[in-house]
């Protein structure tokens, strides 16, 4: 069973266990039938024994056992989510694997677990990091059909944190995360979803303005003007908002004279500013079909997305920049979108 991370998480005598000593047993029998090699009855007899032993090993006395507790784990490997059933047991999940109750499970590809561990920010993920972003994937007591999903529907999940659902015309997602919600695969309490990546999650109290906060070296002008403007607390309770982000770098751009001026007019630079945000949660999923998305300020932000990039009123959106918070999520620009006569904005 491969590795995922280094870890000290030990199993425990669970019927998990059970679950890969059986494993083990029956890759024993296929190693063995690929070789070639002669099998003797007793050869076969010991095998099968040593599998039995094993199960009875694993087995703790007090379990009442069902077909339920390893279901879960035959269900993801029967569908292709090996790496999950996997890291499931290698992180002792058994409040996940031996759950009684309905779940959703937006369950990552394999190809996503071979990324998380080749990423250099992920790759070294400590055994209490793994158990959150595992129980991430799951949200316990619900079996979320794909007609009962709603746009900017909140759930709860296992490690109590919240995921945001998004319907747009063409995907729908998960805290920004493509969700393929058909096919799925179903068992009597059971969904999963397969998502081809782990889906991250705003720690508490990451709101809009917060999430800028935390990042000065790119947001500090657009901070200060926030505040001056006094929509501090609409980006902080407010939402859920997209708010289209300009850089330090955006700002600079203005004229300084221009700059200083809206500065010392907060009327004029919540106008602006009101025109960079947009009502409803629109990640990148969001923006394929190119819509127009009407503004605070009343008018609209065209996106143009043609495959390559993705443009906010002809400026780029910086697609590996974007930021989930709390009550939306924010893309970060190169310019500062500024109000046009045609219920529009442009870009300076």
């Amino acid at each position: 069973m491969n590795k995922l991370i280094e870890n000290s998480g030990q199993f425990q005598g669970d019927v998990s266990n059970s679950y890969i000593y059986i494993h083990q047993a029956k890759n024993c029998i296929i190693h063995i039938h690929r070789r070639r090699l002669r099998i003797t009855d007793n050869m076969k007899l010991l095998i099968i024994s040593f599998a039995l032993v094993a199960f009875s090993m694993a087995m703790p006395t007090t379990i009442n056992t069902t077909t339920t507790t390893s279901s879960l784990l035959e269900l993801l490997t029967n569908s292709g989510f090996t790496e999950l059933a996997e890291s499931l047991i290698h992180h002792n999940m058994a409040n996940i694997i031996n759950a009684s109750h309905p779940m959703t499970i937006f369950a990552p590809s394999n190809e996503a677990f071979r990324l998380l561990r080749e990423n250099r920010w992920t790759k070294n993920m400590t055994h209490d990091m793994m158990v959150k972003v595992l129980g991430r994937l799951v949200v316990p007591h619900r079996k979320l059909l794909p007609t009962e999903v709603r746009n900017e529907m909140m759930v709860e999940t296992a490690s109590n944190e919240k995921l945001r659902l998004n319907i747009y015309p063409k995907v729908r997602t998960v805290n920004g995360i493509i969700v393929v919600m058909e096919p799925n695969v179903q068992s009597e309490k059971v969904i999963i979803y397969k998502v081809n990546r782990f889906p991250t999650s705003p720690a508490p109290g990451r709101d809009l303005f917060e999430m800028l906060n935390r990042r000065k070296d790119r947001f500090s002008t657009l901070s200060r003007a926030i505040e001056v403007a006094s929509l501090k607390d609409t980006l902080k309770t407010g939402g859920p908002y997209t708010l289209f982000a300009p850089t330090n770098d955006a700002f600079k751009a203005l004229p300084e004279a221009k700059l200083a001026k809206l500065m010392e007019s907060p009327a004029e630079l919540k106008s602006i500013l009101l025109g960079h945000i947009v009502n409803g949660t629109y990640f990148l999923g969001g923006f394929m079909t190119s819509p127009d998305l009407r503004n605070l300020m009343g008018g609209f932000n065209q996106i143009l997305a043609n495959g390559t990039s993705i443009k906010v009123n002809g400026t780029r959106i910086h697609i590996r920049e974007g930021m989930i918070a709390e009550n939306g999520a924010i893309h970060s620009i190169d310019h500062v979108l500024l109000p046009t006569n045609s219920n529009t904005t442009t870009t300076v």
